[in-house]
């Protein structure tokens, strides 16, 4: 869905996914930034994103790490699949942050609004 945005905020919403969620802390505390809502909220839909990535890469890395060898490197490769499928998603947001779409990750778009930064 697009939306009628500043083009001068749509590269530096893009820029929000850019460094996972630093780049989206950061936005969210500089001024002029701090207050366009195209940029805060895909600053919070940043942060939000890049945390429930590293809580994947955690919830794997400690099944890889219980399970037998075999069912370990198995679970290796999934999260490899994984993995990629989430870089083309972060790769995806950034792209349409640029085009100044406010794509909604379901659900978690949701907590982002309620973000209370």
């Amino acid at each position: 869905m697009e939306t009628t945005t500043n083009p001068q905020s749509r590269p530096i919403a893009a820029v929000s996914y850019l460094l996972f969620f630093v780049s989206g802390l950061i936005l969210l505390n500089v001024d002029p930034y701090d207050k366009d809502d195209y940029i805060r909220f895909h600053a919070r839909q940043s942060i939000l994103f890049s945390v429930a990535w590293v809580a994947v890469l955690i919830v794997f890395g400690v099944f890889v790490a219980v399970l037998p060898y075999s069912l370990g490197n198995l679970l290796r490769g999934i999260e490899s699949l994984i993995n990629l499928g989430l870089a083309v998603f972060w790769v995806f947001l950034m792209y349409k942050a640029f085009t100044g779409a406010r794509f909604r990750i379901p659900y978690m778009a949701d907590w982002a609004d309620g973000m209370g930064f």
